[in-house]
């Protein structure tokens, strides 16, 4: 596939780069999603240029490889030039418009008192019929030339909407940007912190449960000894996409640092965040890392997760430390098990 064609569609672009990531078996992270969405849309030459090549030979091209080409082409210094241009473009359009607005107030005067003008001949008792004609074909062009001043000023108008949302959706990729964790595109620390904060929020407001698993990869530095540390990312982005897939939309998983995850489940009770953490436990078990190269497998994967329930009036740092306690216990227990506390 290859981005020569560019897709005008914002739905069908987005179709297509689904396809794509689907067809180089990689992870849709928001990175890897806005890199082939730029490919498919053809944003940036150099860019789309690097990609056909990598597509061609896709033993080059992981979800690290992709990583370098956003933050190369599309990271927070080049999405800052982009959001640059736009507030330039903005600037600009808003000048346009006040120009168009002062045209318009200027062509409305004219035309009220050319309509006053009008008014008061037609209204002479010894106006002929030739002047009544004359009257009538200058209001003519001048309500001509107000319908061309206020067809300007529309056109004015689209264009300041168009950079209104241009600068607002680059914005809204820096923050989705600011808030990811780059290596396995799910919430990051500050992400994890403003959700918990906003959690407990509402929680104290509700006096709706809340719970927090703290969960950590079993002898993972030992596998990054073994392996390496792309297989070690590897096995992030494993435990990532389990984590993700067996929670619902309300949670929030996040990589708290390191090779440990947490998730935070508004409206879940100490009962059922056990039998969740559970669930996960044994969904990462069923997880083996293989090279995609050489075929090599390199084991099953285990988690131990701690658990806990949000406390009515303690401080979030008293809960977080309660969850990383029972993480300590499940640690201490043997591994590959779920302690509450």
């Amino acid at each position: 596939m290859t981005a020569t064609t560019k897709i005008a569609n914002p739905r069908d672009i987005a179709h297509t780069v689904m396809a794509l990531i689907n067809e180089l078996n990689l992870q849709p992270t928001p990175q890897v999603y806005h890199v082939f969405y730029s490919y498919v849309s053809d944003e940036i030459p150099e860019l789309c240029q690097l990609l056909k090549v990598l597509i061609k030979n896709t033993q080059e091209l992981d979800e690290e490889t992709v990583f370098r080409i956003y933050h190369k082409y599309l990271g927070s210094h080049a999405m800052e030039q982009h959001i640059n241009q736009g507030v330039e473009g903005l600037q600009a359009a808003v000048e346009r418009v006040e120009e168009a607005v002062h045209s318009v107030m200027r062509d409305t005067e004219l035309f009220c008192d050319e309509f006053d003008s009008a008014s008061q001949k037609l209204s002479s008792d010894d106006i002929t019929l030739d002047d009544a004609r004359s009257v009538s074909r200058d209001l003519s062009g001048t309500s001509q030339k107000a319908r061309e001043c206020y067809g300007s000023f529309n056109g004015s108008l689209d264009e300041y909407h168009k950079e209104v949302r241009r600068v607002r959706n680059e914005l809204e990729l820096v923050r989705r940007d600011a808030l990811t964790d780059t290596l396995t595109g799910i919430a990051n620390r500050k992400n994890f912190d403003n959700s918990l904060r906003d959690a407990v929020t509402t929680t104290m407001e509700t006096g709706a449960p809340l719970s927090l698993l703290m969960i950590d990869i079993d002898h993972f530095k030992e596998f990054n000894d073994n392996f390496g540390h792309r297989a070690g990312d590897g096995v992030l982005k494993a435990v990532a996409r389990v984590l993700v897939s067996s929670t619902k939309g309300a949670d929030t998983v996040a990589r708290y640092g390191g090779e440990e995850f947490a998730v935070i489940l508004p409206n879940t009770t100490k009962e059922n965040s056990e039998k969740l953490a559970n669930k996960l436990r044994e969904n990462v078990s069923t997880q083996r890392i293989i090279n995609k190269k050489t075929g090599k497998d390199f084991g099953k994967l285990t988690v131990s997760i701690g658990l806990t329930s949000y406390q009515l009036g303690e401080n979030i740092l008293e809960f977080v430390d309660r969850a990383d306690k029972a993480l300590y216990l499940a640690k201490q227990d043997g591994r590959n098990t779920c302690v509450p506390q």
